[in-house]
């Protein structure tokens, strides 16, 4: 019986000093962060905002309607909760891939952490978190953009804020696999191109899926965007298979963030 309590103790310790750690990386980050708090929000706040009013305002009058599991939305509650996750996306997935990226090669601040009392584990962790913390931010605060203009409503967000946060851990785990492919920064572009941009267009962002042509409905209905809208557009109504497109999320966060540990690993340990 002691040895069972004494391995619980142990554990839990290991426990505690893993989370403390996390938070000491990822409160760095936000130290860092603060010190130039508006000069970092505004322009990727700025972005899903101008899609949603250039967009939602400029193509309303065309479009007026589109048809959604049956029913007919205004096209600006469509678009709204698609420009919550594109906010989620971009900002999750760049700050784990240009930012992680800087922080690697150029300043150096993973090594420098290790030789702090902290592990491997704690530093990605914190890394990964932050990332995701940023896509929050710009995430929320689209979302509150959307409120203003009366197109979410305040409860809305708060049930959607779990949806939100899975997004964002998807995408910043995304960002820190790129982060540990590249060689240079401007090969970032390359992921950018050839997957994000594409998410952000043919996900139902935009325009419902099933106006794809046939053969690119399956591609879109796989990538993680299309499920994450989907979810954000609960208050207009859930496709019938909307769990699966949850289990799907969840499936692809585990891979894909087990999958960024074990591929930054080689570049930090050297």
């Amino acid at each position: 019986m002691k040895a069972v309590m004494k391995a619980i103790s142990k554990f839990l310790f290991a426990l505690k000093m893993t989370l403390w750690g996390t938070y000491s990386v990822w409160r760095r980050h936000a130290k860092v962060y603060q010190r130039s708090f508006l000069f970092n929000c505004i322009p990727p706040l700025f972005e899903p905002i101008i899609y949603l009013v250039a967009f939602g305002f400029g193509l309303s009058p065309l479009i007026r309607e589109v048809s959604y599991l049956g029913n007919n939305i205004p096209y600006l509650n469509f678009i709204a909760p698609a420009m919550i996750g594109i906010g989620l996306l971009f900002q999750s997935f760049f700050e784990g891939a240009y930012g992680s990226f800087v922080r690697l090669a150029y300043v150096k601040t993973w090594q420098t952490m290790l030789t702090a009392p902290l592990n491997f584990t704690e530093v990605f962790m914190g890394e990964w978190f932050w990332a995701a913390t940023k896509g929050m931010i710009v995430g929320t605060l689209t979302g509150i953009a959307a409120i203003a203009l009366g197109l979410y409503t305040p409860l809305n967000l708060l049930i959607s804020l779990p949806i939100m946060l899975l997004s964002s851990l998807l995408f910043a785990a995304l960002g820190v696999v790129t982060a540990s492919l590249v060689n240079q920064v401007d090969q970032v572009n390359i992921p950018i191109f050839l997957v994000i941009v594409p998410m952000t267009t043919f996900c139902g962002t935009y325009f419902p899926r099933d106006n794809l042509p046939f053969f690119l409905r399956p591609i879109a209905n796989t990538l993680p965007l299309a499920a994450i809208v989907d979810l954000l557009r609960w208050p207009l109504g859930l496709p019938s298979y909307w769990w699966i497109g949850l289990l799907w999320i969840i499936v692809l966060l585990i891979l894909v963030s087990s999958l960024a540990a074990r591929l930054i690993y080689p570049k930090v340990i050297r």
